[in-house]
């Protein structure tokens, strides 16, 4: 049998990042290929895509769902777990005689994508203190923004001189490499110990969770965050018509506005690590939120003083939003886990779920918005309003919450986390 040797905290690390890229460039590294698929399978792209809705739903319930299994089963059994369903999918798409082994492929990618990110997520908030947790989440979250960004670009070039096979070939070698590090890695628990027993029924993890919103004040301090979540899938959905149908823009040039608000997103947490280390959670958290609602009352004043809105004015507030936005979801996430010391995965799994649901019903809300024969300029508008008036509720609820959890989100105590450097 292999032998399997214990490393240093910084290389495990440096594993569960690398991990995490892998799975996040599998989500992703095959959009380019579609057209070529479609083609190849005969399909018109309703059927093309279908699997990237099928994708993001499976990705949220498995957050849901499987994030309790963090608190109780060994990580490193976890990540193996996921690495394998992630391989599965990879072989099955590669292997794909019709689209719906693709979209079966895609839908164990996401159970096993899922498995991965909230194992990971919740490997950081078990050896991190209040000191150095924001830090830490903020790079991981800088890896799991990036990483789906850059695997298209991979991903066409592999198309253009490949074929669409080779985007899933490719990830499973990566694959293979990822399951052979973690085979390689000694856990910090004894091997024989087996993982406690887990109830994954679905009316009991309900139950969990209602638990969890009733006694603690997850949903009162992430209304603003979720609020933000759903402007951006309503902006996902809308931002193609209202600037290529509406202001005129090639989609070249639309495709480099999406770099632009990613790399908004990309930089704010800069500002938010460096004021966390000097303030106190509630002032980063409010500083964060002015930004937001200066970028927001500024784009509808606009509006309001012109008549219009132009590329370079949505661009500018856009782009301020994501900054604040960006803060406050690294922190949203850091304070949840907080809320509830002993269940992070349960806790992270179940924000996890609220963030990508918020993403949907933005998008749904376009869609109603869209079938009421509105225009995309008015559906902007109307999104803003609608975010702007929650941003309030929400702030309304987080400050009158604060007292009550301020010694769980502000006491600087490092806590001992350094229970050994294995997963």
């Amino acid at each position: 049998m292999a032998r399997k040797t214990r490393i240093s905290q910084g290389a495990v690390a440096a594993i569960i990042l690398f991990i995490t890229l892998v799975t996040r460039m599998g989500g992703n590294v095959f959009l380019p290929s579609l057209p070529k698929i479609a083609s190849d399978f005969g399909i018109d792209k309703v059927q093309a895509t279908f699997n990237i809705n099928l994708y993001s739903i499976a990705l949220a319930l498995s957050f849901a769902f499987l994030g309790p299994l963090t608190d109780i089963v060994k990580k490193r059994t976890l990540l193996m777990y996921g690495s394998i369903a992630c391989l599965i999918s990879h072989l099955l798409c590669g292997l794909a005689v019709n689209i719906y082994m693709i979209d079966l492929g895609r839908l164990i990618l996401a159970v096993g994508s899922g498995l991965i990110i909230i194992t990971a997520q919740t490997w950081i908030g078990d050896r991190s203190g209040k000191d150095d947790l924001l830090g830490r989440l903020a790079w991981f979250s800088l890896l799991v923004a990036l990483a789906p960004m850059l695997a298209p670009v991979l991903g066409g070039v592999v198309t253009d001189y490949f074929s669409w096979r080779w985007n899933f070939w490719l990830m499973t070698m990566l694959t293979l490499l990822v399951i052979f590090i973690i085979f390689l890695i000694k856990s910090r628990k004894e091997e024989h110990q087996q993982p406690e027993k887990v109830n994954l029924n679905p009316i009991i993890l309900l139950k969990t969770y209602r638990e969890i919103i009733r006694n603690t004040a997850l949903f009162r301090i992430s209304l603003v965050i979720l609020t933000l979540f759903m402007l951006q899938g309503a902006f996902l959905a809308f931002s193609s018509f209202l600037f290529i149908d509406e202001m005129g823009i090639t989609a070249s040039k639309y495709g480099l506005l999406s770099v632009v608000f990613a790399g908004s997103m990309l930089v704010g947490r800069f500002p938010t690590m460096f004021l966390e280390k000097r303030y106190s959670i509630r002032q980063v958290m409010l500083f964060n939120i002015v930004l937001v609602v200066i970028s927001i009352a500024g784009s509808l004043a606009y509006y309001q003083i012109t008549g219009s809105h132009t590329v370079l004015e949505i661009v500018i507030f856009m782009t301020l939003m994501r900054l604040g936005f960006s803060g406050l979801a690294i922190l949203g996430l850091r304070n949840c886990m907080f809320l509830d010391p002993a269940r992070k995965g349960t806790i992270s799994g179940l924000y996890s779920f609220l963030n990508h649901s918020s993403g949907w019903l933005g998008v749904i809300l376009t869609q109603a918005l869209y079938q009421s024969d509105l225009i995309s300029i008015s559906i902007y508008n109307i999104t803003l309003i609608i975010s702007l008036v929650l941003i309030a509720i929400g702030v309304y609820l987080f400050l009158g919450a604060y007292p009550r959890i301020k010694e769980l989100l502000e006491n600087r105590e490092v806590q001992s986390m350094h229970e050994g450097p294995g997963i």
